[in-house]
């Protein structure tokens, strides 16, 4: 009997080992969106010039203008990390060096002669922190969006639907941890203003001309995930971006989600609620460095982000209460075709 239970303890310890940890990390919807925000806030500032087309901030560039031909996208980002809690625990959660590497790859086209954009895109990403192994992982992630485009005002109602499947995996992309697949309905708003803070006349690329922008976003989600448990949830996402000169700008977005799940298998419903500022400003290397904009194409256009948030979530759940800062310094580059 005491072999048995002392066998017991080894396969209890082996599941628990950096692994399992980072499946635990992994599957962590509150974690999960928090990270989600911040890479779409910097693929959303208004001095990228070559955005994909599928974003959750509003004022992301040209997401809601109309598109005449196909295009092609590839984004690279590159952060260097202060994360304040790596674990994302209730408390003596690790402060660490995170590196996170994140590929995006877009495609969108107009949907024939309809007011409609058609947007896929694929993301891959590795997450590893200096000081937290177990919380390592690498995620690959797909997205189609169907949007309402109004071809005669950048500014318009937005209506859209998405569908994002994802994958998480041990490091290398060794083994499966779990995967999900979510459904997202809502819709974009965009308010353009000049240095005045005069509103811009509505036109198809009144954003061309605009100093400052609002934005509204709000969208119902449906998570379907394996290992359970699936989850609900209803984002608004509020934004603001400003443009200091033809190389600076500034951008802030606030994430606030409330997030219900499916019962476990005592019977047990946690229910989230998360806000996350996010705070963006941007150096674009001027045009001039590399003689001709040809030639700053070709390296991508690059661009230096420092980026600052904080994230707090609310659970019922008392161990999934946590507060996490994050300030990073990222190379960001991007090409269309």
């Amino acid at each position: 009997m005491m072999r048995f239970y002392g066998s017991l303890l080894v396969l209890i310890a082996v599941l628990m080992a950096p692994g399992q940890l980072a499946a635990q990390a992994a599957g962590d919807s509150a974690t999960d969106d928090a990270m989600d925000a911040r890479i779409d806030a910097l693929l959303a500032t208004p001095g990228s010039r070559n955005s994909p087309l599928n974003n959750l901030i509003a004022t992301a560039p040209e997401l809601e203008r109309p598109l005449r031909t196909p295009r092609f996208t590839f984004n690279s980002l590159a952060p260097f990390v202060y994360n304040s809690n790596a674990e994302s625990s209730r408390r003596d959660g690790t402060p660490t060096l995170e590196l996170s590497p994140t590929q995006n790859l877009g495609w969108a086209t107009p949907l024939f002669d309809l007011p409609l954009r058609l947007s896929l895109g694929a993301r891959m990403e590795t997450d590893r922190f200096v000081h937290s192994r177990g919380a390592d992982v690498d995620k690959a992630t797909g997205t189609v969006r169907l949007q309402y485009i109004n071809p005669r005002d950048d500014q318009g109602f937005a209506p859209y639907i998405v569908y994002a499947p994802r994958a998480d995996f041990l490091p290398l992309f060794a083994d499966r941890l779990a995967i999900r697949h979510d459904l997202n309905v809502g819709f974009n708003q965009r308010f353009n203003f000049d240095a005045d803070m005069r509103r811009i006349t509505p036109t198809r690329n009144s954003s061309a001309s605009s100093v400052w922008s609002l934005g509204v976003t709000l969208f119902g989600q449906r998570r379907f995930r394996t290992p359970l448990p699936a989850s609900s949830a209803v984002f608004f996402i509020p934004s603001l971006s400003y443009v200091i000169s033809e190389e600076w700008n500034a951008s802030l977005a606030v994430q606030m989600l409330g997030r219900w799940f499916d019962g476990d298998a005592l019977g047990r419903h946690r229910r989230d609620f998360e806000i996350e500022p996010i705070a963006t400003l941007e150096y674009v290397v001027p045009v001039a460095l590399f003689g001709t904009e040809r030639t700053a194409a070709l390296f991508g256009s690059p661009a230096l982000d420092f980026q600052g948030s904080y994230t707090r979530n609310f659970s019922n759940f008392e161990n999934r209460n946590f507060k996490q800062w994050t300030g990073s310094i990222v190379i960001k580059t991007g090409w269309r075709f």
